[in-house]
């Protein structure tokens, strides 16, 4: 088994998926993601500066590889003699994990695909899901999941997680020694006034490691949630036509599946997980935010106490919203049959009006 040629093809397809989607980050997030990827794929350690010159070259060779890429379509990954389509995954994982390789592929926002390629960790079964815990990438694209299902397996990506936590730990100085995001990696031992050390780079790691953990059971209450929804939830986002409304929409399966009892926010609870409540409310951002305010005030009491039951009175107020919104949405979807129409709906009588109440 030729293990550069699979990584290669991979790689393909990973910036044959970028070259058609790049343009739905902003400026912004366009550039953080081509950070972190460039970081991947030169395999530097996260306390190493990025030479601004290595990455500017860098990044103008990506974007021609993007022009000849952006009308591809994604190919077939070649193992041996076989040829498996690039969402086999269980195909191909049969014959990756004789070498303790671990692939993963799936659709995210937008349905952009996305696929990694890792060193596999570790392997085990939580209620009927097979979890596989990926380390060291060789093979990415600009999204960055830390976890992902696709069927009924489910990825943790330590590597991807890691990137993520490293991004918030350069803003730490920059922040209240008060907020959120101090609280969060106190709780692991990272202090306001930390610099960047070898040191903290192998504590992140750790951190990483275990708030994988706590991403796992988002993924299990996606799972859980989209049984309940069934196939006329997966129709509704296929139908919207519109960004806002997708996003929305988006954000109340997300908001779901952390809220539902077997959920995220029941597994930091039952495991009081004060480190993982932090980073929750740290990477609480868009239409989520918006929709579950009650957590960043549950929280607030929560640091004042130490009181579970604030977050776990939270948790059951949110799901009882999120299923109220997903219910009519799903009822929207039936009294509008056009795409423009069920999306103007949504941003106009549903997401304006609930920024007009929170304003």
């Amino acid at each position: 088994m030729n293990i550069d040629n699979i990584i290669s093809q991979i790689k393909k397809n990973c910036n044959i998926s970028d070259a058609k989607f790049w343009g739905e980050y902003s400026i912004c997030g366009l550039l953080l993601r081509l950070r972190e990827l460039y970081r991947s794929e030169k395999g530097l350690k996260l306390c190493e500066r990025i030479p601004y010159e290595e990455i500017s070259e860098w990044m103008s060779e990506r974007e021609n590889i993007w022009k000849e890429l952006q009308d591809k379509e994604l190919e077939d990954i070649i193992i041996g003699e076989s040829a498996y389509g690039p969402f086999e995954v269980s195909n191909i994982n049969k014959k990756l994990e004789e070498r303790n390789l671990i692939y993963g592929a799936g659709y995210g926002i937008r349905m952009k695909p996305s696929f990694f390629l890792a060193d596999l960790i570790s392997k085990r079964r939580i209620d009927n899901y097979e979890v596989y815990i990926a380390g060291k990438e060789y093979a990415r694209d600009l999204a960055d999941y830390s976890a992902m299902i696709q069927d009924n397996t489910i990825f943790a990506r330590v590597d991807t997680t890691k990137l993520l936590l490293w991004g918030r730990f350069e803003e730490l100085k920059a922040r209240d020694p008060k907020s959120p995001l101090s609280y969060a990696f106190s709780r692991y031992g990272i202090n306001h006034d930390d610099r960047i050390s070898d040191d903290i780079e192998r504590k992140i790691s750790l951190i990483a490691l275990s708030e994988i953990e706590t991403y796992i059971y988002h993924e299990l209450g996606e799972a859980i949630e989209g049984e309940k929804l069934g196939d006329e939830w997966k129709e509704l986002l296929l139908d919207l036509s519109g960004r806002k409304a997708e996003f929305f929409t988006r954000g109340i399966k997300d908001l779901l599946a952390d809220t539902t009892d077997k959920g995220m926010i029941n597994y930091i609870i039952k495991n009081q997980k004060e480190g993982s409540l932090g980073f929750y409310i740290v990477f609480l951002d868009g239409y989520r935010k918006l929709l579950f305010s009650e957590i960043v005030t549950a929280f607030k009491k929560f640091i004042d106490s130490g009181d579970w039951q604030f977050i776990e009175d939270a948790r059951i107020e949110g799901y009882k919203k999120a299923k109220r919104y997903a219910e009519r949405l799903l009822s929207v979807r039936k009294d509008f049959h056009g795409k423009v129409e069920v999306s103007e709906y949504i941003e106009k009588e549903i997401i304006d009006k609930i920024k007009i109440v929170k304003s």
